[in-house]
Order: C-alpha cells, then structure tokens, then sequence
C-alpha cells in the first residue's frame, strides 16, 4: 500500500509536467509552420543556402536514399548536386504538417509531401512521388531550427519488399 500510494504521489507530481509540455503553443507552431513554408519554397526556387538556413549546424539528415548526412555542409553539397540535375525542374509541394511538442522547446514534426517534374539521369520523367519527413525541431535562442530529419518514401505496401537482412553504417 505504501509503495502504490508513493508511486501514486509522483505520478501526480510529474503529470502536470507533462501536460504543460506538451500544451499547444501557438507562436512556436506557426514558426514550425514557417520553417516546412520556407522549405517549400527554398526548394522550388532551388535556393541552396535558404534550405540549409533552416536546420542547426549540427544537424543529422537522411534523405529519401538513406544517405546519412551530418551537419549543413555535408547536406548542402547533396542538394546541390540533385538540384543541378534530378529536381532541376521539380516542384515540391507540402500537403501537412503535424506537429507535437515533447517540451515547450522541443517538437516531432511530421510533413507530408508529394513532388513532381524530376528526371532520371537519362532525362526520362520520374512518375510524381509522395514521401514523408520525420523531423525533431528544436527552439534555439528564441529560434526554431531541424535538428533532425528523415525522409520517408510513400509507397504502396504491396509493393515494398522486405529485405531478409538489413545493412547498418559501421559502428552503429
């Protein structure tokens, strides 16, 4: 009974806690909101440094490839090279945006994506593709910047083979 009634007291100590954390916040969701328009519209003008802008120096990246990039510079080279060719005629257009805070400074961020106008090496048309980022953003000195993001591909999952062993970076 002692222990229920312990645990009891710091389950009540540490909710309203949680709660507030996780309150709507509306001056840190329309800047969330800001960075995925910005990005939008970085990417469409194929405007390199606006998309690098949005994300901490430090931050993890892994495209829709599953490369895995580590800081801006590393990210900033990839996009150049895919906006000089693949997506040099893209247009990206982002559908939502779903936002949950797990602090008042910290959010999981969920956009949802389609893109169309990309080419194959070869010149061919790429079919338009929808994906998903999962983002962690981070409010910084009063500005929210991605510390980390995944890209997903949508796809059909009739369509998705499951590989019998999957491969991991050296030393993860």
């Amino acid at each position: 009974m002692r222990t229920q009634l312990c645990l009891l007291t710091l389950l009540l100590m540490i909710f309203p806690a949680a709660v507030r954390a996780q309150a709507p916040n509306p001056p840190s969701e329309r800047a969330i909101r800001d960075i995925e328009a910005r990005w939008e519209a970085s990417w469409n003008r194929h405007d390199i440094p606006g998309m690098i802008g949005l994300f901490a120096p430090g931050a993890d990246i892994v495209n829709l490839a599953g490369q895995w990039f580590h800081g801006r510079k590393e990210f900033a080279r990839s996009l150049e090279t895919l906006h000089a060719a693949k997506v040099k005629g893209g247009v990206w257009k982002t559908e939502s945006v779903k936002i949950r805070f797990l602090t008042p400074n910290i959010a999981v961020v969920h956009v949802f994506f389609h893109s169309s106008g990309e080419r194959n090496p070869d010149g061919t048309p790429i079919p338009q593709r929808r994906g998903i980022f999962t983002r962690v953003e981070e409010q910084r000195g009063g500005r929210w910047l991605i510390v980390a993001s995944q890209a997903t591909k949508i796809a059909p999952p009739e369509t998705v083979a499951i590989p019998s062993r999957l491969e991991y970076p050296a030393g993860e």
